[in-house]
């Protein structure tokens, strides 16, 4: 609900404040008195672009607020969204100084006119005669059907059924061009992977196949190093380990005799030592050696695989072609894995539409059911309102597939005279006639849908006499249950008021500034005898006045 609205320095407003009655709030005012320029400054309140020329004081900044209360509870989503605090009263304000920059603000937290925009359409229905309205949309067509069906909870879970059908949907598509585009290389990765699997690789084995490969290949030379290595170390006339017996028997006279010659010593037994274990190394080395040319074909045919593989692939290493041999696996594995999802998906998917099927054709039944209901309706509110030719039908199609909706294409056809066809509106129906259809409309399915503060500028324009008094009947009905702010030129629907605000215009100085008041009942019965007879008012003009304002109360 729009609790207030503050204006100040817009257009040829210094500072006005309005306080609204959460039912029928009417504003009334000649001509140019500065009606439009309220709604001017609640556009700018609902996300509307503006520039320092609507400075009435060029050197200070105009400032527009509004507060609501008891807003919907979808406000406070798109407030999380943009981390906009959430308060029980819900306060915009717009401020553009006299360079033309503008400035937001929801609850004293900068935002956006984006965000603006979002939340002023949950706030607010502003209906213009000769603008395009909700009514003229299929989609609100649909809304005000399953209003009046009651379909909101069924609704509910076709919408999160449908969610998850498109999101596995979307999963399938997905799943199905990735496995399009793998198929195409998946004889090729598993060409790739045979080869791996042929070789059968092992972790370090041509490091250790190089140096088998390297002694056999040299085995006889390696052979006669050892042999020749044993006897001058060992057997030989004047070996090493004769030599090195008679120094240390030698050394061992002098040992003791001071650190140096005992260090000598006990190196010279060291060197004795080494010597031994050096020749059991050369007599097994040579004991080892054997002339194998089948074993080192063996080797090189092995080698010889390992090297191609490896140029094939780009890399030097066994170790690194046992990752690509690993890559492989998991590539063929997924898509292995993939065309498991893709069954998984199909019968799940399966499974959801059959589940939609059976929520879609429920909701038609009872779509169905109320569309006689809401023709009646509106047509009886439109014979009322002097329409007694116009008519609304409801159009109704199943469609071949599933929508975030259902199956049901809904939309409201109308016919402004007998004889013509039923046409869709905004081809068919002048301001005027769009008007009183949304007046009967939403007075028809009010009660059965949250709506937002609504307000009507001029839509009684072209209206009088009876026809107006039916009209005021009809935005009374509606203010029972719904926040209503209407601008006027008609007396019957002025009476109808709960708060009455009068618009006006004075001189000051060198400028003319508009004002706003809220009338007592004694000025409203002025007010309305000059809509009725001019200013000032006759007597008859006044004694009708009250009148009017006695029936309001009925």
């Amino acid at each position: 609900m729009l609790q207030s609205i503050s204006v100040e320095n817009y257009a040829i407003i210094a500072k006005v404040t309005l306080d609204f009655d959460e039912r029928l709030n009417i504003i009334t005012g000649e001509t140019g008195a500065g009606k439009s320029i309220l709604l001017g400054a609640l556009g700018l309140i609902m996300g509307q672009r503006a520039d320092s020329k609507v400075l009435l004081d060029k050197a200070n900044k105009c400032i527009v607020e509004a507060s609501f209360s008891a807003y919907p509870k979808s406000i406070n989503v798109i407030l999380e969204a943009n981390d906009l605090d959430q308060e029980d009263e819900l306060i915009i304000r717009r401020e553009i100084v006299p360079s033309g920059r503008s400035r937001a603000f929801i609850n004293d937290t900068p935002t956006n006119l984006d965000v603006l925009q979002s939340i002023s359409t949950e706030l607010i229905d502003l209906n213009k005669q000769f603008q395009i309205t909700d009514i003229q949309r299929k989609e609100f067509h649909l809304k005000l059907v399953d209003a009046l069906a009651g379909n909101e909870k069924l609704n509910d879970k076709y919408t999160q059924l449908y969610t998850t059908y498109r999101q596995k949907s979307k999963e399938l598509d997905q799943q199905k061009q990735l496995e399009s585009a793998q198929l195409k290389e998946v004889d090729f990765m598993q060409f790739q992977l045979n080869e791996f699997l042929k070789i059968g690789l092992v972790d370090g084995e041509k490091v250790n196949m190089e140096s088998e490969a390297t002694i056999l290949e040299k085995s006889d030379e390696i052979s006669a190093l050892m042999q020749e290595t044993t006897f001058k170390l060992s057997e030989g006339d004047d070996s090493v380990k004769d030599l090195l017996l008679d120094l240390s028997k030698r050394w061992a006279t002098f040992n003791g005799v001071n650190p140096q010659i005992s260090e000598g010593y006990e190196l010279l037994e060291e060197l004795q030592e080494n010597l031994i274990s050096l020749t059991d190394i050369s007599q097994n080395i040579a004991d080892s050696i054997d002339s194998n040319p089948a074993r080192l074909s063996e080797i090189r045919l092995r080698l010889d695989e390992i090297y191609s593989l490896e140029k094939k692939h780009g890399v030097q290493t066994v170790s690194q072609l046992m990752t690509i041999q690993s890559e492989l696996e998991q590539k063929l594995a997924n898509i292995n894995g993939r065309e498991a999802r893709i069954k998984d998906l199909e019968k799940e998917i399966a499974s959801l539409e059959q589940a939609l099927e059976n929520l879609a054709a429920q909701l038609t039944k009872k779509r169905k059911k109320i569309f006689k209901k809401l023709e009646s309706s509106v047509n009886t509110k439109l014979d009322a309102l002097a329409m007694d030719s116009a008519e609304i039908k409801v159009s109704h199609q199943i469609l071949d597939e599933l929508k975030s909706s259902g199956k049901d294409d809904i939309s409201i056809r109308f016919k402004a005279n007998k004889g013509s066809d039923f046409q869709e509106i905004k081809k068919v129906a002048s301001g005027g006639e769009t008007s009183r259809l949304m007046l009967s409309i939403k007075a028809t399915v009010a009660k059965a849908m949250s709506l937002p503060t609504m307000i009507f500028d001029e839509i009684d324009t072209g209206v009088s006499g009876d026809i107006a008094g039916k009209m005021a009947l009809i935005l009374k009905e509606l203010a029972t249950d719904h926040q209503m702010i209407c601008i006027t030129h008609t007396p019957q629907i002025a009476a109808r008021a709960i708060r009455h605000f009068h618009v006006f215009k004075e001189e000051h100085k060198n400028r003319t500034e508009t004002h706003v008041r809220v009338l007592n009942d004694n000025e409203r019965i002025t007010e309305i005898a000059k809509m009725l007879s001019g200013d000032p008012p006759s007597t008859f003009a006044l004694d009708n006045a009250k009148d009017l304002m006695t029936t309001r109360q009925l």
